[in-house]
């Protein structure tokens, strides 16, 4: 009997095991044979081919064949990256078309190089295309940091990573960026010698770049943690296209899997004593608690109480891995390749330094510089573009999805090849392996024909890379500091072999020849490009102008023709003036009487600086339509620079499309809907502080100051006047002392040295303007978190938050971006609207019966409700008054555009550098479109609409600018000027004080020097 049970259940255990056996070898099957045969089958239905799957290990033997063969041996000078570093995506893409499917062991990969599906699984907005889970030894290198997380928890890390790198932690980083840089050129120096291998240079340099910036450290603090890191990274590069069986590491370890174990804990346990002694320093000793730095933030957030933000030990350390590790390797690579590129290139390199020395002079790199290095930016982007450093996405499908046109199976993995994109001639020219910097002259958008997925050494859409700003300026003051100080040459014992192991590296290093430069040879440098700029390049272009009957005051040595100009502006303000709208003289007398003498087009000088003054409508239409981007904004002088920032008004190419969509849905037909009440609210307020002024004198060009302060503050920034008195105040200013210096010529260079009076006060205004917003911003943040608005709100400082915090990088604003919008609103807003008014008061105040012609209208509509939107535009008469008041005392008198290259302009050839200058007041004021009373108030020209005032002529008239750069609140300023117009005409009748004194000058806009005063009476309609 007993015999009997154990034989049964022997024969139980066995049948047991054989059906274990059995599932898990039908599991092993499926997963290694079925499911492959079933997906590459179900592909290739769909037209999408590629090699066949072998069993087990895939494509992985070819591709590593491929790889080994190609690797044997160093290439020719070139840099044909794709073909070196993925020689299968090279040859497949060749065999099997843009996009194919290949086989990494039994996982599908479906490998894809064109841009609008690229775009479609990067910007993942179903969530469809989560990043690849990657195991082994990836994991143990980066762990389960930002790079590799997912869902909630890549959320909160990411939003502790944008802190960590937004514009203000950046600016505090640079001087230990320069620091680092300061102390690897000190030991150039020391050592003295002529060669020098510069990869592991740069290593060095990013380690302690990241340790000072990062961790409050040295690198000789962290060089056990690098030294570790970098043999994890030769571990994961060796066996980037390994397969092993699943599950076989549980029972056999490889010496790989035994030395990645040990290295994972001896790196914790270095991390581990970091944290402990940062927490031990600066717990208690400072506000922040422990540091404002990356470290900082990561320990503030482990022992955060609230459960939502606080994250664990593990998280912490992951997070300083995935730092260390991208930080390092992403820069380092970067650098190396933009190095060889300027040694092999010289001319581009005496380029970089020419811009370097012109910016920077001898003195380090400053924050709010290093975005003007145009040139070095060109450079970079190119070095980005043929040795990205991160050359290869991928991204898992979540569930079955289409994409394009191909229904594509769950849990397969998707390979994005940057390089394939990088080196597309369809995209970037038969030339794409070639060196060419100047394709990014006009930025990126340009160099890719707006096509966002053409150029991404960073990545794209949500998980792009967040260390991006922090990458580009350490590589960008490293160079400045390097070409301040040397010349350098490729060493002939360079041998070129590009590798991968975590980003393109060279294998044999990179040595360069290094060459002192001489502070003598920099002040030759620099004295031969001022005589260039101020002597040389004036007469050149005067020659080549006079040549082709464009004929100008002479160019005078150093200031050009602004002492004639300053001269003539004094003479006529120091006259009395009568009461005429002939405002062309008096604001632009030397245009007035040059157009007299050289004709409708003339050439100019502002100090050096070729000005072309265009008063042709048909030449105007042409520049303000900028069809082939070759008329973007002029650079601004310093103090608009400070007044304005790069806000819309100044930017250009992408960084202008991303502001300008931002500002167009601020200003769509229902957001200005929306801002009607706040209107109404602040023309009431201003309308009872005039009940004091009733039957008596009041100026009302401070009223209007006032008025349009206040709902600007209402409208788009949830606030009134008063709270942003002070901002006001100080952008009046900023903008009097813009006036006082308008034609003043300074030496280039020597505000390095020398700093005025206006200098020193226009600093102190941007320093305490931006701090002003930068509360307002806070305060505004704070009130999102506590839940009491939604959102951030939905006003224009709402969208500028929102945008602001946006994951996604293509959508994403600097806080810079932020501030410098809040002044362009603040400003632009004010400033063109506060005039607009002002004058339409002034020209009702003398012309009576236009007065009661709009208050009747008025009355017809409105009666003494208040206005209405649907209603507004019914103000046909009020339109042509406002038109009028705009032909004559045009808020912007004047357009300034920059030629950014040689292009024919009619029948001129005009010169690469040129400002062009369009004269409004001169369109406006043309007696040849407008008739012979053309300085005559008569709104009656627009009684039947602009195009039959001006004869179908768009460029005759044109108040808010003009083509895709016009002015994008014009519905909000007419709308702001109709709705108070309307209000005071209900409430008033007034008349033109007799202590007017007539004196428009240009501060900004077309303002009254003295002001405007009027004498206001009741409106009662009893007693008329």
């Amino acid at each position: 009997m007993a015999v009997a049970v154990m034989e049964a259940l022997m024969i139980s255990i066995f049948s047991c095991l054989c059906v274990f056996f059995i599932l898990h070898l039908i599991k092993f099957f499926n997963k290694v044979w079925w499911n492959p045969i079933r997906i590459q089958s179900a592909m290739r239905a769909q037209g999408m081919k590629g090699p066949p799957y072998r069993f087990l290990h895939g494509n992985t033997k070819e591709i590593y064949n491929m790889r080994n063969e190609i690797m044997s041996s160093p290439m020719e000078l070139s840099h044909q990256m794709l073909a070196r570093i993925q020689p299968h995506v090279y040859s497949w893409i060749k065999l099997y078309g843009m996009n194919f499917l290949s086989w990494y062991g039994p996982q599908a990969q479906l490998v894809i190089t064109e841009p609008e599906l690229i775009k479609e699984v990067l910007s993942n907005k179903d969530g469809a295309y989560p990043k690849s889970v990657i195991q082994n030894y990836a994991e143990k290198l980066l762990g389960d940091g930002l790079v590799l997380s997912q869902g909630k928890k890549w959320l909160k890390m990411r939003k502790l990573a944008i802190h960590a790198f937004h514009a203000e932690s950046l600016k505090g980083t640079i001087p230990a960026m320069i620091v680092s840089v300061e102390a690897m050129l000190d030991r150039w120096r020391q050592e003295g010698i002529k060669e020098i291998e510069v990869f592991q240079e740069f290593k060095v340099l990013t380690s302690e770049i990241i340790s000072r910036a990062a961790f409050r450290s040295s690198y000789l603090e962290g060089k056990n943690i690098f030294d570790m890191l970098t043999r994890m990274a030769l571990i994961v590069g060796r066996n980037n296209y390994k397969v092993g069986i699943s599950g076989i590491k549980n029972f056999f370890k490889t010496r790989d899997d035994i030395e990645s174990e040990k290295l994972d804990r001896g790196i914790r346990d270095c991390m581990l004593k970091v944290i402990k002694r940062r927490e031990e320093v600066m717990m208690g000793t400072e506000p922040d608690g422990f540091g404002s730095d990356f470290l900082g933030l990561l320990l503030k957030a482990y022992h955060e109480n609230d459960k939502t933000k606080k994250i664990s030990i593990d998280d912490l350390i992951d997070e300083c891995k995935t730092f260390y590790v991208a930080g390092h390797e992403t820069t380092t690579s970067s650098l190396t390749w933009t190095l060889l590129f300027l040694a092999i290139h010289t001319d581009w390199q005496n380029r970089a330094r020419e811009e370097v020395l012109q910016i920077f002079g001898q003195q380090n790199p400053y924050p709010d510089s290093i975005g003007r290095l145009k040139t070095m930016t060109m450079i970079v982007n190119e070095s980005l573009r043929l040795y990205p450093p991160v050359f290869n996405l991928t991204r898992e499908v979540k569930r079955e999805v289409k994409l394009g046109k191909l229904i594509v199976p769950e849990k397969m993995t998707i390979c994005l090849s940057v390089l394939a994109l990088h080196n597309n001639p369809q995209i970037w020219g038969e030339d794409a392996h070639l060196f060419k910097p100047e394709r990014f002259a006009g930025g990126v958008a340009e160099a890719t024909k707006n096509n966002a997925t053409a150029f991404l050494p960073f990545g794209l859409g949500p998980r792009s890379c967040v260390g991006l700003n922090f990458a580009l300026s350490e590589i960008k003051i490293a160079l400045s500091m390097i070409l301040q100080h040397y010349r350098f040459t490729l060493s002939p014992t360079y041998v070129h072999s590009p590798e991968h192991i975590l980003t393109i590296s060279p294998r044999y290093g990179l040595q360069i020849l290094f060459e002192a430069l001489c502070v003598f040879l920099c002040i030759v440098i620099i004295l031969v490009k001022f005589f260039h700029k101020v002597w040389w390049t004036p007469i050149r272009i005067q020659s080549s102008m006079k040549s082709q009957g464009i004929k100008g005051p002479s160019y005078r040595f150093l200031h050009g023709n602004t002492k004639e100009i300053v001269s003539m502006i004094s003479k006529i303000r120091s006259c009395p003036k009568e009461l005429r709208h002939h405002t062309f003289p008096v604001i632009q007398p030397h245009i007035y009487s040059w157009i007299k003498i050289y004709g409708m087009n003339f050439l100019q000088w502002y100090g050096p600086q070729a000005q072309f003054i265009v008063t042709e409508p048909d030449l105007i239409k042409e520049i303000l339509n900028n069809k082939g981007r070759a008329y973007p904004k002029a650079k601004p002088p310093s103090y608009l620079k400070k007044l304005l920032g790069d806000g819309l008004g100044m930017s250009e190419g992408e960084k202008w499309l991303k502001m300008r969509k931002l500002a167009n849905h601020a200003f769509h037909g229902g957001s200005l809907k929306n801002m009607i009440p706040a209107m109404i609210a602040s023309v009431e307020m201003m309308l009872e502080r005039w009940r004091h002024y009733e039957s008596k004198e009041i100026d009302v060009f401070r009223e209007f100051k006032v008025l349009t302060s206040e709902i600007i503050s209402k409208t788009a920034f949830g606030s009134s006047y008063l709270e942003g008195q002070h901002i006001f105040d100080m952008l009046t200013r900023m903008a009097h002392i813009i006036s006082g210096n308008n034609y003043r010529i300074r030496i280039p260079g020597i505000g390095f040295f020398f700093k005025t009076s206006d200098d020193i006060e226009s600093e102190n205004l941007q320093a305490t303007i931006r701090n002003s917003f930068m509360n307002m911003m806070k305060k505004r943040e704070q009130e999102a978190m506590l839940g009491d608005i939604d959102g951030y709100g939905h006003d224009f400082l709402g969208l500028l938050l929102e945008a602001y915090h946006d994951s996604d990088t293509t959508k994403k604003i600097s806080v810079d971006d932020l501030i410098d919008e809040c002044k362009t609103f603040y400003v632009g807003g004010q400033e063109t609207t506060s005039s607009s008014l002002t004058w339409t008061v002034l020209l009702l105040a003398i012309h009576t019966d236009w007065q009661d012609k709009a208050r009747n209208e008025v009355l017809e509509l409105f009666g003494q409700q208040n206005p209405s939107q649907d209603s507004i535009a019914k103000l046909k008469i009020m339109s042509m008054v406002i038109n009028e008041s705009l032909r004559l005392y045009s808020p912007a008198v004047s357009l300034t555009r920059r030629v950014e290259r040689e292009i024919k302009m009619g029948e001129i050839t005009v010169p690469a550098n040129i400002e062009v200058i369009i004269s409004t007041l001169a369109l406006h004021q043309n007696p040849e479109i407008w008739g012979e009373d053309v300085h005559l108030f008569k709104p009656e020209r627009f009684a039947e609409g602009l195009a039959k005032a001006t004869n179908n002529n768009i460029a005759a008239f044109f108040p808010f600018g003009l083509g895709p750069r016009n002015c994008v609140g014009v519905n909000f300023s007419i709308t702001e000027t109709k709705v108070a117009l309307s209000m005071i005409l209900q409430r008033y009748r007034f008349t033109l004080s007799p202590t007017y004194a007539h004196c428009p000058v240009e501060v900004l806009t077309m303002c009254p020097q003295h002001g405007v005063q009027v004498i206001l009476q009741p409106y009662d309609p009893k007693l008329l």
